[in-house]
């Protein structure tokens, strides 16, 4: 009975811990890092309550994944320009909530995009994708499957199943995992416990497994069940949030991440993360 008590005290004291108050990243800072052009660059940039990183690769094409809220126009622009990024190969939107989605018709005319990529269901954009279409953008869909190339680097589509049925647009967000040698890294946009189930079903333990993962919805606890960070098991936990009225990071997530051993680093405590792959192993640029 002690040692339940203990290990129940043990668990109350974390949960505290992760409900304590950050330091918040300078809204104004620009991140100061350096591209390394030898290596794939995951750049999750501070946007707000939303999802935007870039990815870069040694054949010098870059992509963004998401594109982060309205409201963080300048900022995004500003830290591409920073990072001397004045031109992507495409971008990737996996679905068609605003907070992936509301900065893509800023980059398609500031950045020259030949391509746009899309998750989910094109009803769930609105007119968005009419508008990109008529600039002379590509759109395509983004299937179950799909697989792109960039050098030796494969960005491969793991999610939405086209013969399931998920309960909202989130649970159909495109699940991406990028690929380079050994190094492996999971997006997870915005998808749910349920898409984690169907891809638990459907994938081998090593399909799923990553160095890094872009945690679920901000990490809200309708995401990142325990059971999937613990196939997943990453080095390193990515949260894309800022300042919300939804309580992300929630204290529950964050415990499954830490009971996963897997390092959190979260964008509303520092202007960018930048994790580097070499095919061989996963690196934070501090």
């Amino acid at each position: 009975m002690k040692r339940f008590l203990s290990l129940f005290a043990a668990v109350l004291l974390l949960l505290a811990g992760c409900r304590q108050p950050k330091t918040a990243a300078d809204p104004a800072a620009l991140y100061q890092g350096a591209i390394e052009p030898d290596k794939v660059n995951l750049i999750f940039l501070a946007v707000g309550q939303g999802d935007a990183c870039l990815v870069t690769f040694p054949t010098g094409e870059r992509i963004m994944i998401d594109t982060g809220p309205f409201e963080s126009r300048d900022r995004l622009v500003d830290q591409l320009h920073a990072l001397g990024v004045d031109q992507l190969d495409a971008v990737y939107v996996t679905h068609g909530h605003a907070d992936h989605t509301g900065n893509l018709m800023t980059l398609v005319r500031r950045f020259n995009v030949p391509q746009v990529y899309c998750g989910g269901s094109e009803g769930d954009y609105g007119d968005l994708l009419q508008k990109v279409r008529r600039r002379g953008v590509t759109c395509t869909a983004l299937l179950e499957g799909n697989a792109i190339a960039y050098g030796d680097a494969v960005l491969t589509v793991l999610s939405p199943f086209g013969n399931r049925i998920y309960d909202d647009i989130n649970g159909s967000s495109a699940v991406l995992r990028l690929t380079y040698g050994e190094n492996a890294a999971l997006f997870m946009a915005d998808a749910t416990v349920q898409s984690e189930e169907y891809m638990l079903f459907h994938y081998h333990r090593e399909d799923l497994a990553a160095d890094v993962l872009k945690v679920g919805h901000h990490g809200s606890p309708s995401s990142s069940s325990l059971r999937f960070v613990k196939v997943v098991s990453p080095a390193f936990s990515v949260i894309s949030v800022g300042p919300n009225e939804y309580g992300h990071p929630a204290a529950e997530v964050l415990l499954r991440l830490s009971l996963a051993k897997s390092r959190i680093l979260r964008t509303d405590e520092t202007p960018a993360v930048q994790i580097t792959l070499d095919g061989r192993e996963a690196l934070v640029v501090e």
